[in-house]
């Protein structure tokens, strides 16, 4: 399972959409990722300041679900088990 949602990373799906393909709870994908990032799997990058400069422009960013935005991409161990170089 570690493997098919660093797969599903990889491929830049969403957590919603890894929960849905996993069948698994939306809180438990958050768990697991969060896992990954600390077992060195993962590297979470959170939003830079010119991309919440842009946001304050924006007239939803009120209603935007994007503020706690954060992006994960897989580090070499974790293109490792996926046979990446």
């Amino acid at each position: 399972m570690i493997k098919k949602l660093l797969e599903l990373i990889k491929e830049g799906k969403t957590i919603y959409e890894i929960s849905q393909v996993l069948d698994m709870d939306y809180s438990a994908v958050i768990g697991m990722i969060e896992h990954l990032v600390k077992l060195g799997y993962l590297k979470e990058d959170k939003r830079n300041n010119v991309e919440l400069k842009m946001c304050s422009k924006c007239p939803l960013r009120n209603f935007c679900s994007k503020r706690g935005f954060k992006s994960y991409y897989l580090t070499k161990k974790g293109r490792r088990v996926l046979g990446i170089k």
